[in-house]
């Protein structure tokens, strides 16, 4: 009964999206389906739907909202832009640039704003090498300012790069601006992630082949931890093609109770876009009848978010990782997708070892869903 899925209320799209936002800010996961992208404001209905349990403060607070006016409204409107905002950390590599080049696919299918944000200085400066007294502090300083000065030239650079893309490949409905912060990365991330409330962050890593990189190393590893967004982890190899040319996605579950945050998450997510959903879960020990069972029930998870069109599939495989890399090359998935729960699958890929393994032999991005 816990993961129940009904129809709370039929809007138009702009009203529904209102709804999710406010239903969102309160804790209560929710999902829209019979979306119509092309006639947003049309009346027929947009279904908005909730887990059973949540149904009674859903009602309310759908109620309350008839009655709202001024600051308490412009807050759910606020809430509702935070749909058309991606976040996009650079450090100004190519990989780097592969992650922004998602970034404007995505927004332009989104009509979202794309923010590049560049932490640009540590504060964990090892101080030996300026000497002592009034010369250190005068050379820090200076330091300071050469690392902003050159941080600021490569922004522009990135910015203008992307620009041109962007008119190149007419991207009408993209919008990019940058911020330069001074701080611990993970902490700076954090906060604007905090103050500009975007949708999802898209982060590039070096990807492929790259032995001492663990999973976009320790900076991504703790926002991909921490953060309650969405993050697409692209790596260097996924050269992007066009939106239009990612028609498969693949989720990867173990059967948590978070797979129906994260499932529902997803399907909301990719709506605007051709995508076609497989679940998959590999199977490294013999337990046929219950992991039929739990499948089945993902399945009628997919039915109940109107995305029955599902393909629901258990692989063998001794070896995890070579289960999952053969499911993405034998089906032409484009991204890979999980959730962060603990004894979760993606749990295991955080062991340096396996993820060495996972970036050696997987060239697609990784969308990371926070439980």
């Amino acid at each position: 009964m816990e993961n129940k899925i009904i129809t709370i209320a039929e809007e138009t799209y702009s009203r529904a999206q209102l709804i999710q936002g406010r239903l969102e800010s309160e804790g209560i996961s929710c999902f829209l389906t019979n979306v119509n992208l092309v006639q947003s404001d049309v009346a027929a209905g947009v279904r908005i739907k909730i887990r059973e349990q949540d149904k009674e403060r859903a009602l309310d607070i759908i109620e309350e909202m008839r009655y709202k006016t001024g600051q308490e409204k412009k807050k759910t409107v606020e809430r509702l832009k935070a749909v058309r905002r991606i976040l996009v950390p650079v450090d100004f590599s190519e990989h780097s640039l592969n992650a922004c080049n998602y970034a404007l696919g995505i927004a332009n299918t989104l009509k979202a704003e794309v923010r590049l944000l560049h932490v640009y200085y540590s504060p964990a400066i090892d101080t030996a090498n300026f000497g002592e007294g009034y010369n250190m502090n005068l050379n820090i300083e200076k330091y300071i300012r050469d690392i902003y000065k050159n941080a600021s030239y490569d922004m522009n650079k990135l910015v203008t790069r992307l620009e041109n893309i962007k008119h190149k490949k007419q991207y009408k409905h993209v919008n990019i601006d940058s911020r330069l912060v001074n701080g611990p990365p993970e902490a700076v991330i954090m906060e604007e992630c905090k103050n500009y409330d975007p949708a999802m962050l898209i982060m590039g890593h070096k990807g492929k082949g790259e032995s001492e990189n663990i999973m976009l190393g320790s900076v991504a590893s703790y926002v991909i931890n921490k953060i309650e967004r969405p993050v697409l982890a692209v790596p260097e190899e996924a050269t992007f093609r066009g939106i239009e040319n990612i028609n498969n996605i693949a989720y990867a579950t173990n059967f948590d109770n978070s797979d129906f945050k994260a499932i529902s998450n997803l399907t909301n997510l990719i709506k605007p876009f051709n995508m076609h959903i497989h679940c998959v879960h590999v199977e490294t020990e013999n337990d046929d009848y219950w992991d039929e069972v739990k499948m089945k029930g993902l399945k009628n998870y997919f039915a109940e978010l109107d995305t029955p069109d599902v393909q629901c599939k258990m692989i063998k495989s001794k070896d995890l990782i070579g289960g999952i890399t053969r499911f993405i090359d034998e089906n032409d998935i484009h991204i890979l997708s999980t959730t962060t729960r603990k004894r979760n699958f993606f749990t295991k890929l955080f062991n340096p070892s396996m993820t060495r393994e996972l970036l050696k032999n997987v060239d697609i991005p990784l969308l990371i869903f926070h439980s």
